[in-house]
């Protein structure tokens, strides 16, 4: 077992879109526990990101055309990166996987996603944890993580600043990030 995580001040949850409707109550009661969270935590912000049932590795091109590429691989990395230092695993939530297709003959190395994550940054966007992982024989799921966050919350704890609680998918804000890969400038979303 290690350390208690300390709680973040970001709180990113990933959904996968179109997802089947088996998904859709999990999915809302991850988005009802983030703005629970949101309102009784000492968390700075939530977010929200969207992603598909899986990413290609290689897509380094496309990624560099698409930003939400980019930030999912981007997330990706951050989470390998923590597992290696926390001793965790990601699999079997975050596959890597080699797919071909019988019609064309093209073969891809894709990471297969969990269809709900979540990820929590310390102030300095230090990625402090990821679910769902592994623990030795213990599974970490996101709804544990949720638990243990509201096990720390303390309620409506008057704060210094602004507070910001809603949900964006867009990259985040934070002009610096400690996951090796320099900070990218992404142009802002339409939404006509």
């Amino acid at each position: 077992m290690s350390n208690p995580t300390p709680t973040p001040a970001t709180v990113e949850l990933w959904i996968r879109s179109f997802a089947p409707s088996s998904a859709g109550p999990t999915q809302e009661r991850a988005l009802d526990r983030l703005d629970e969270l949101a309102s009784t935590a000492s968390i700075e912000s939530v977010e929200v990101g969207v992603w598909g049932k899986e990413v290609e590795v290689e897509g380094v091109d496309r990624a560099v055309r698409i930003p939400q590429l980019q930030r999912i691989e981007r997330r990706l990395e951050a989470f390998e990166t923590w597992a290696a230092r926390t001793d965790r695993r990601l699999e079997p939530f975050f596959r890597n996987a080699h797919v071909e297709s019988s019609i064309t003959g093209e073969s891809r190395d894709v990471w297969r996603l969990p269809t709900i994550a979540v990820a929590e940054f310390d102030e300095n966007d230090d990625l402090l944890h990821v679910a769902p992982c592994r623990d030795g024989d213990r599974t970490i799921d996101v709804f544990d993580r949720f638990d243990a966050l509201a096990d720390d919350a303390e309620p409506h704890r008057p704060m210094d600043g602004p507070r910001r609680t809603e949900e964006v998918m867009t990259d985040r804000s934070s002009e610096r990030t400690n996951y090796g890969r320099d900070h990218v400038d992404l142009p802002a979303f339409r939404s006509d």
